[in-house]
């Protein structure tokens, strides 16, 4: 029997809407894609592991060496530090009797030169001065002329670096008393002081400078202040030469 018109027109529509809701109906989004989403987002926010890595420390203070070319060198890391400043405090732990340091000693006078582009002394270098070398400088250049054969980074009494070329630097000690930098009481720190003033004969010798001196030890001063004065340099070689103790610095300056 024939299906009456309005309930045949009824179910086609019906059909229809069913139809129309199937085709429009969109996937649930993910949870996992919001996660992955947020965390792309985070890690582009973030800086990466390589930017975040720390900065070599500053080095700390060396008193060893490590034998390289026939000299004995502290690291060029902390040479550079060392030669970006004046360190006299250091310069007499290093020259002290028994240090493993490697000496040197000029063969002619020359200008004080600093290649490292740091501090260095007014005074020329002297012929038979005691130097450490802290560092060896080669010709990378591969032409052999004057001056291009390389040469040393030296640290002096006085605490201050210089450079030297191959040809101004012997490692023979001489026949006489080795001459050194003049070394002034002012430059060393207040321990470094004390430990000198352990020893008699310094003790009688600055005294001799404070009261002839007066403060000053430079410009216009007397003849008996500048002799009181190179006698105190005199005798705080000697008495690091002799094996006197000294502290090692802290810090570089």
């Amino acid at each position: 029997m024939p299906m009456p018109r309005t309930t045949s027109h009824v179910l086609v529509t019906l059909a229809l809407a069913a139809a129309a809701c199937a085709g429009s109906t969109e996937p649930a989004e993910s949870p996992k894609g919001d996660a992955a989403s947020t965390a792309t987002s985070d890690a582009s926010a973030e800086p990466s592991a390589a930017s975040k890595a720390p900065e070599p420390a500053t080095p700390t203070v060396v008193t060893t060496c490590e034998q390289k070319d026939n000299v004995c060198l502290p690291p060029p890391a902390f040479v550079k530090k060392l030669c970006a400043n004046v360190n006299p405090d250091l310069a007499l732990v290093y020259f002290k009797q028994g240090s493993p340091f490697t000496r040197g000693y000029l063969t002619r006078n020359t200008d004080a030169w600093n290649a490292s582009g740091g501090a260095s002394s007014q005074d020329k270098l002297v012929f038979d001065e005691e130097v450490i070398v802290v560092a060896v400088r080669k010709n990378t250049t591969g032409i052999e002329v004057s001056g291009a054969s390389g040469g040393y980074d030296v640290i002096r009494w006085d605490g201050s670096c210089a450079s030297l070329s191959g040809e101004e630097l012997t490692f023979k000690a001489p026949p006489g008393k080795a001459k050194h930098a003049k070394l002034e009481w002012k430059s060393f720190s207040d321990e470094s002081q004390a430990a000198l003033l352990t020893d008699a004969a310094i003790a009688k010798i600055n005294k001799e400078r404070r009261d002839e001196c007066k403060g000053v030890s430079m410009g216009d001063v007397s003849k008996k202040c500048v002799t009181a004065v190179d006698k105190l340099s005199e005798s705080i070689a000697a008495f690091v030469k002799g094996g006197g103790e000294v502290p090692v610095p802290k810090a570089l300056k």
